[in-house]
């Protein structure tokens, strides 16, 4: 089943729109992300410290998956919503992410876009870890 994961379009979106799965999921794995406009949110570097893998892995798969990603919460802020997030950085004491002040967008993965990626991955030895998890939830309920 894990293989599907990779492979299954649609053996990942039967876990992603269920909401129950997903906050089972959540309490699980324990991941610190940031909250930004009442969600948890995740950037790029942070996901690939989590993996423990390159975060140009994570761009190759944000360049296949794209469409799929940004369906399950994947998404660019530019403009005023980029600012409103940086200033969320500083409000909310996060000094361990270092968001340049240059930047013109950015990248951020809800719980449930992490979870696709998580799907997705195969190349860490966490992620395996992680969806075997997932699994295992999705057995459960």
């Amino acid at each position: 089943m894990t293989k599907e994961l990779t492979t299954s379009s649609i053996d990942r979106q039967n876990i992603l729109n269920n909401p129950y799965a997903i906050e089972e999921i959540r309490k699980a794995a324990g991941i610190q992300g940031i909250v930004f406009e009442g969600e948890i949110k995740f950037l790029k570097e942070q996901l690939a410290a989590f993996f423990e893998i390159d975060p140009r892995t994570i761009d190759r798969y944000l360049e296949k998956n794209i469409d799929e990603l940004s369906k399950n919460g994947y998404e660019v802020l530019r403009g005023k919503r980029l600012q409103e997030f940086k200033l969320s950085l500083k409000t909310g004491y996060v000094d361990d992410i270092n968001v340049v002040h240059k930047v013109v967008n950015l990248g951020l993965f809800n719980f449930r876009a992490f979870l696709n990626l998580t799907m997705l991955l195969f190349e860490s030895e966490q992620v395996k870890i992680f969806r075997s998890a997932i699994l295992y939830e999705k057995k459960n309920i």
